[in-house]
């Protein structure tokens, strides 16, 4: 493991509108040091970081009375954030080796979710799939372009990290930096667990619309915000102790927006895009394709099955295809 040599102490970015639809009018839901109570055991624990070295921020969080979206007040600067995501979030050395349900997926990419899902976008725009232009906005370690890629599509991916981005470039992704995508047209965007993270969401969908081809589709998937308020409640009774199921909605540091759908919808709305739902002709695009069941698996394929109606009804996760308003 890489050390952490950064600062000991970091700068903050004080978010005071609402990062999500613009409207300056919130209200303050919680707030605490980062070094105290519950939210103090997890940074501890889950980082392997001393709180002390927030000082310069609190754990803030507000919501937004226009939209609902409930977001974090401070948020790491840029040395928090590279620290963060080089250091204290711990990767695989080799995704392909390393993590079960990546290789697996890898190793039968027609029954993987993301390949179904790949279908799906292709029969909803009428595209074949080697004319299907596809983006995997904070791809990771690159699974899901890499299956666009196996599929025939024309694969690009961005991330933050150059050591991603040199792996998905060997597996055949076009990685692109943010500056290279506003010069593309994409057929659909994937950005899966990318929206909680982003300091300035609203300005990044707009970035986002613009590459987008014709009718075609901005895919968000962010965890839901639905039990916000009594994670809120937890904190302030002091029943939180630390750990990191309990907290993920609204976890310190990383995920600074906690979404509903009525805030999705409500973010989509500022950008100009509107929420589509595909029909179930759609949706299981994937049964005109060969081998995209494991017969032998009958638990896999009944999975699969329900896959499709269950994931826009997962009480822990929102899911939406995003497109230009009519």
């Amino acid at each position: 493991m890489i050390t952490d040599t950064g600062p000991t102490t970091y700068d903050f970015v004080t978010r005071d509108a609402c990062p999500g639809c613009g409207s300056p009018d919130v209200r303050k839901l919680y707030e605490t040091p980062f070094s105290e109570g519950g939210i103090g055991t997890f940074v501890r624990d889950y980082y392997g970081v001393d709180p002390s070295r927030l000082a310069d921020g609190r754990y803030r969080l507000e919501r937004c009375r226009a939209c609902g979206l409930t977001f974090q007040g401070d948020v790491g600067g840029n040395a928090l954030l590279s620290d963060l995501y080089t250091y204290w979030v711990e990767e695989p050395g080799n995704p392909d080796q390393d993590i079960a349900s990546y290789r697996e997926d890898i190793n039968a990419i027609p029954l993987s979710r993301d390949a179904h899902e790949i279908m799906a976008a292709a029969s909803f725009l009428g595209k074949p799939l080697k004319d299907l232009r596809t983006l995997d906005y904070g791809m990771g370690w690159a699974l899901w372009p890499r299956i666009a890629v196996a599929l025939g599509c024309q694969s690009y991916g961005s991330d933050l990290s150059e050591p991603r981005m040199e792996f998905a470039r060997h597996h055949k992704v076009k990685s692109v930096t943010d500056d290279e995508i506003s010069t593309l047209q994409f057929d659909f965007i994937n950005t899966e667990q990318v929206f909680e993270h982003v300091i300035e969401p609203l300005a990044l969908l707009r970035r986002l619309k613009q590459s987008l081809s014709p009718g075609g589709i901005v895919k968000i998937s962010v965890p839901s915000g639905d039990t916000a308020d009594a994670i809120i409640t937890s904190l302030e009774q002091g029943t939180y102790a630390g750990d990191y199921a309990s907290i993920i909605p609204v976890q310190p540091l990383e995920h600074v927006n906690t979404y509903t759908y009525g805030s999705l919808e409500a973010m989509a709305a500022a950008a100009g895009l509107e929420i589509v739902t595909p029909g179930l002709w759609h949706l299981f695009a994937f049964l005109r394709h060969r081998n995209t069941l494991a017969l032998t698996r009958l638990r896999k394929v009944a999975k699969e099955l329900v896959r499709p109606l269950y994931q826009r009804r997962d009480p822990k996760n929102l899911f939406v295809w995003l497109r230009h308003k009519a």
